[in-house]
């Protein structure tokens, strides 16, 4: 099999060969450094540890960068050095979804991972919270979320507008799955109540997910945390895959296996709170990379990979370690 046919076997809830593989290095300092001074490449290295797929980030986003426009200061953390309010940012200016210039890099990684390589191509896409979070601030967010919710879906149906043309535009130009990142999480809890998900979270992501199904495209989630209340409403919505099912924040992905095979599938399980990256021998690190890979492989549905980005001063001898064990118990 080629790498992207292994991936869409393995997402139809069937076994390929073997279990597709993947890491999360998006750029961050040092790791690409290390990655760089050893390989060359970046793309040799993805060539060296056999990876299935391409997860391709745009080259700007939805929202038009400024300070925000007649404004006060805002009392809540920043994240780009300023925030909107809540209603400046129903106002504030977007990038026309369809500037050739969002998806330069995006059609760089087709061109490459899928045109020379064979693999999959995921596309980064803006889910309506996690966006939020970058226009007002987190804080504010969850402050208005559960002070003025009807605002908050606005500007949640606004964004999933931006995202609903984007992912259509990029399922054109040749990428497999739609990825939205809508972190909803934490340790062991949702950040809100499933009720204000379901009314104001749910129906705004259903814009995307609803556009990417009429093209015909797959759907893929990233949520950090614990988000077991609400899977029921992922699987509903259309989402093929989820990343990370995070076990450390008290997520069971065996049984979410269970519960849910056949309609959502798992991307995930090399921990980076807990596994790769936190000093762990070899020998233990090997036995909890065959414990996921033999918990969660039977039937497909399971892409192996990382639960988020591999930290800087993670040894580059223990990702490629932890990469030929998976390979070695990937094989079906």
């Amino acid at each position: 099999m080629i790498p992207r046919e292994r991936v869409l076997t393995a997402l139809q809830f069937r076994e390929p060969d073997r279990v597709p593989i993947y890491l999360w290095v998006f750029g961050q300092p040092g790791v690409i450094d290390d990655i760089t001074a050893k390989y060359g490449t970046f793309e040799a290295f993805c060539d060296a540890l056999d990876l299935d797929m391409t997860q391709a980030f745009p080259a700007k986003g939805f929202l038009k960068h400024g300070a925000p426009p007649n404004s006060p200061d805002s009392q809540y953390e920043p994240a780009y050095g300023w925030v909107y309010t809540l209603e400046s940012a129903l106002e504030a200016e977007f990038n026309d979804p369809d500037d050739p210039e969002i998806y330069t890099t995006i059609r760089a990684e087709i061109e490459h991972h899928k045109g020379r390589r064979g693999r999959a191509v995921f596309v980064q896409t803006p889910g309506v919270f996690e966006a939020a979070n970058g226009v007002i601030g987190q804080e504010q967010n969850l402050m208005e979320l559960a002070l003025r919710p009807e605002l908050c879906r606005q500007l949640y149906e606004r964004i999933a507008r931006w995202s609903a043309r984007y992912a259509e535009n990029c399922l054109q130009m040749g990428a497999d799955v739609i990825h939205i990142s809508d972190d909803w999480g934490m340790n062991n809890a949702l950040m809100f109540r499933p009720q204000t998900w379901w009314e104001v979270i749910y129906p705004a992501e259903k814009l995307i997910c609803d556009a990417v199904k009429r093209q015909g495209g797959l759907l893929s989630l990233h949520s950090d945390g614990y988000i077991t209340p609400v899977l029921d409403g992922v699987a509903e919505m259309g989402f093929r895959v989820v990343h990370p099912v995070q076990e450390s924040a008290g997520m069971d992905p065996a049984q979410v296996k269970r519960d849910y095979y056949g309609r959502l599938g798992i991307y995930g399980g090399l921990d980076v709170r807990t596994m790769l990256g936190r000093g762990l021998p070899r020998e233990r690190l090997a036995e909890e990379i065959r414990r996921v890979i033999e918990t969660l492989k039977p039937g497909g549905g399971y892409i192996f990979c990382t639960s988020h980005m591999v930290q800087p001063g993670t040894p580059l001898e223990e990702v490629e370690f932890a990469y030929q064990v998976a390979r070695d118990v990937a094989r079906y």
